[in-house]
């Protein structure tokens, strides 16, 4: 599973860096691996605070 996972993560860090930088470049696999880094910690961030907000948004009110 940790695989698909990071196999999912590095296909959307190649596409997203292949829009900037071309594929034959010098350095596509190092701005592709600091893309996927950056991907990693956005994804992070959204788990972390995902359930925060939607809760925020659409959680119950009070009737006050």
């Amino acid at each position: 599973m940790v695989r698909i996972l990071a196999q999912a993560i590095l296909s959307a860090a190649g596409v997203v860096v292949a829009l900037f930088v071309s594929r034959d470049a010098v350095g596509f696999p190092v701005y592709e691996m600091v893309g996927a880094l950056l991907l990693i910690a956005a994804l992070a961030v959204i788990v972390w605070y995902g359930p925060r907000v939607v809760k925020a948004l659409f959680g119950p009110r009070s009737k006050e």
